[in-house]
């Protein structure tokens, strides 16, 4: 499979910034939805470094993904649908508002971290120190607000693979097929 994006299907860089994103994604979610069933100490703090070590990962996915699509430009879109130019514009809204929340959870995890006053570890290789002292309040203000950020990436990633699902079997058009490598030809 080619590194570069063609007219026709996405490259290997993308396909991979895409699905390990989305693992990531799918690791993180539960990692930090449920972390009242590992007991304190150990397992609690190995719950909590793997997930922010997902968080982390999810930026510089994003980072790279961002990158590689200014220097390879994705596709051009697939052929218009009866349902244009409204599932146009809805492709490009849920594009942006998932992005938007790819950025702003694993952010609003760093910002909960220093809120905590304790370190980001950063993949176990160093740490940064936080710039500020324990604030409870901000702490449980900025805790609604990754919570909130989460659930709405899983929501908004649920509609994504819906919307691709929907592209491949109601429409029967290529969408998933250029991002899958199994499909792709």
């Amino acid at each position: 499979m080619p590194l570069r994006n063609s007219q026709k299907d996405y490259g290997s860089v993308a396909r991979f910034a895409h699905w390990a994103t989305a693992l990531f994604v799918a690791l993180a979610w539960p990692l930090g939805q449920f972390r009242e069933v590992f007991p304190r100490g150990a397992a609690l703090n190995a719950d909590l470094f793997v997930h922010m070590s997902l968080g982390l990962g999810v930026i510089l996915l994003l980072v790279l993904r961002l990158v590689w699509r200014a220097l390879d430009p994705p596709p051009p879109a697939i052929a218009a649908s009866r349902f244009e130019p409204w599932i146009g514009y809805a492709a490009t809204a849920g594009h942006l508002l998932l992005y938007a929340l790819l950025i702003a959870t694993p952010i609003l995890g760093v910002v909960l971290q220093f809120a905590r006053g304790q370190a980001l570890p950063v993949f176990g290789l160093f740490d940064v120190p936080s710039p500020w002292v324990m604030d409870r309040a901000f702490f449980r203000e900025v805790l609604g607000l990754h919570q909130l950020a989460a659930n709405a990436l899983g929501v908004v990633a649920l509609g994504h693979a819906a919307a691709a699902l929907f592209h491949h079997w109601a429409l029967g058009d290529r969408t998933l097929a250029r991002m899958l490598p199994g499909l792709a030809r």
